[in-house]
């Protein structure tokens, strides 16, 4: 289901309300056929007792659901800009090392970061590795390990050169490994139950046009709970997703350093 998230945040919403209204509006006609589920008053009152736990704790789990969405959100967004912060740590500090092959990493470090931006973060969201930003971390690698500092300041920072490739080598390990960052399938099949079961409470109650009006209004909230923790699911796909700027702010200032 992925293909949703190249809508409109907006659009999702509408398509999760109009889809949870419309079984709303279909399913008592389906029900009422069944033996023993024909609503009469005796069967109206104890539904309607039931229907209100129901949707008490269906809006409960759809509200914990998105704070756990949200979590996702935040983390991803924290990991895509320690990454940047951390490029542009590197960069700070090979400026600062002051040597000809320093200047050649930062050279090399702009490059790696550059793949990011336009080569991997498209493979990644693809669940693909990008074979281009592997091969631009290497010689990355290659040079800071190679790197021979004089005693005093350039060994002192040489060592905050090495802690700080270290982070940025770890830091794209784990972004991979966070595209996938989601609620668990079995949540959603627990979420799904919950809201399929307060719609087929709903739909043993007698029908007029007020209960109507009012019990659409409740699936209308309850369809844009789903719209909305579907959207923060993925903390990288959709309109507002978690994107590369952090990095490509970091490119910009590598361009503005030591000039």
């Amino acid at each position: 289901m992925n293909w949703l998230y190249s809508l409109p945040d907006v659009a999702i919403l509408v398509l999760a309300i109009v889809t949870v209204s419309s079984v709303m509006a279909l399913l008592p006609l389906l029900v009422r056929r069944l033996p023993n589920f024909y609503p009469n008053e005796q069967t109206t009152d104890f539904a309607l007792r039931l229907q209100g736990t129901l949707f008490t704790m269906t809006s409960l789990l759809l509200a914990f659901t998105l704070v756990q969405a949200q979590a996702n959100f935040r983390i991803a967004d924290g990991l895509v800009a320690a990454e940047g912060s951390q490029i542009n740590r590197l960069d700070r500090l090979l400026t600062q090392y002051g040597d000809r092959a320093a200047a050649t990493l930062r050279t090399e470090l702009r490059a790696y970061a550059s793949s990011i931006v336009d080569d991997e973060w498209p493979h990644m969201l693809r669940g693909e590795d990008s074979a281009k930003t592997r091969n631009a971390l290497a010689p990355l690698s290659e040079g800071v390990f190679s790197l021979e500092p004089s005693p005093g300041r350039q060994a002192t920072i040489y060592a905050e050169i090495l802690r700080t490739f270290d982070s940025v080598a770890e830091s794209r390990d784990t972004r991979l490994n966070t595209v996938a960052l989601s609620l668990p399938s079995t949540y959603w099949y627990v979420v799904l139950f919950a809201a399929f079961m307060l719609i087929l409470v709903t739909s043993t109650i007698e029908r007029t046009p007020f209960r109507i009006a009012i019990v659409t209004a409740q699936m209308a909230v309850i369809g844009s709970f789903l719209g909305f923790a579907f959207i923060m699911d993925q903390p990288f796909r959709g309109q507002y997703a978690t994107d590369s700027r952090p990095i490509a702010h970091a490119i910009a200032l590598i361009d503005s350093h030591g000039r």
